[in-house]
């Protein structure tokens, strides 16, 4: 199970970058076999983004080391590393290097929340760094290359790399508004989805701490909506040593990442470091993954153990539901073999992409 896929994604990081620490980057499959070698300023811009990121999930305890978050971290941000790299050596990205110094202390000052909800800090600081280039009506390969208050349509395309145009951003929803997920809301209100199986919803003012609600997240920033149906109330979350449960629905989560509920004294705890001793809930793979142990380890023979990376041994007892390699592919024959490299995403290899998807459809 990759449960980096729950953690915090930062903002410059979505419209930015995402891998770091090499001179030469090789955007791999369906670049022609080419690499590309960013600019000096280019790099070291990026290695700087990049090093306060894995600071980051590593100080949250999202990722053992920061060696390891610089040799995965290319396959969990879009763009990747070469794409962004590309973008800004041509001019369809600028940067701002004035900005950079502020951002990067925003990094440092980020708390571990419980989910990806809070990244409002970074936003001001981190959101004028890298600044788009291309005006609306022109070619694009993710929003950060359009100017600001525009946005990159890709149509129905899902590809990984999808040719767009720059449009006019949608706008954020009022409390009221049409709304996909709680980001397309504005910070005072989420998105309660509507029962129709559209997965279109209605921007709802969150509530506040001790009034009633209804869903789980609609409650103001570091609060959960808790209680039996039909009683619920805004509780706010549990910092190490408070009161917690692990029954979400019933009881107060913990507020930090890096801490887990610990059944047997029932209050919050810093999560167990390797080779601690721990205790599975149950059988199977799942079962050993949530008992305290930090995110990239298990419970496994009684002792916190890592996870497998790419190349390290797996067994996958639980294949059906749960993916036992950590931040790469698939436990396949015993390995865990890695995900494939990202291609170079640039506007004419989303085209050729697109066409050729045409042409053998």
């Amino acid at each position: 199970m990759n449960r980096l896929r729950g953690a915090l994604f930062l903002p410059i990081l979505a419209v930015a970058c995402g891998g770091g620490g090499k001179g030469t980057i090789k955007p791999g499959l369906g670049d022609g076999g080419t690499t590309y070698t960013p600019t000096i300023t280019t790099q070291q811009f990026i290695d700087q983004v990049v090093g306060a990121e894995c600071d980051y999930f590593v100080r949250c305890g999202y990722l053992p080391d920061k060696s390891t978050c610089l040799s995965y971290i290319e396959t969990m941000s879009s763009p990747d590393t070469s794409s962004l790299a590309y973008s800004i050596d041509r001019g369809r990205v600028t940067l701002n290097s004035t900005n950079l110094p502020t951002c990067l202390a925003a990094f440092s000052n980020l708390a571990c929340p419980l989910s990806s909800s809070n990244t409002s800090p970074l936003a001001v600081p981190c959101d004028a760094v890298v600044v788009g280039t291309i005006a609306s009506g022109g070619d694009c390969v993710f929003d950060g290359e359009c100017k600001p208050g525009l946005e990159c349509d890709k149509g129905s395309c899902t590809a990984s790399c999808c040719p767009g145009v720059c449009v006019t951003a949608k706008p954020i929803s009022q409390v009221g508004g049409s709304c996909t997920s709680n980001s397309t809301c504005v910070d005072t209100a989420y998105c309660k989805y509507s029962t129709s199986g559209t997965g279109d919803g209605i921007c709802q003012t969150r509530a506040a701490l001790g009034a009633a609600c209804s869903d789980y997240s609609g409650c103001v920033a570091n609060a959960r909506c808790i209680g039996a149906t039909g009683s619920q109330t805004c509780v706010t979350l549990a910092q190490d040593g408070e009161h917690c449960s692990s029954n979400s629905s019933s009881g107060v989560p913990c507020a930090n990442n890096a801490s887990y509920c610990d059944s047997a004294t029932g209050t919050c705890q810093p999560r167990l470091k390797d080779n601690a001793t721990c205790t599975a809930s149950g059988a199977g793979a799942i079962a050993s993954i949530d008992v305290g142990c930090l995110s990239f380890s298990q419970c496994k023979n009684g002792i916190c153990q890592r996870l497998p990376l790419a190349g390290d041994a797996c067994s996958n007892p639980d294949a059906a539901l749960l993916d036992e390699c950590f931040l790469v592919g698939k436990c396949v024959g015993g390995y865990c073999q890695p995900n494939p490299p990202k291609p170079l995403c640039t506007v004419a290899s989303a085209k050729a992409a697109t066409a050729d998807a045409g042409a053998r459809d």
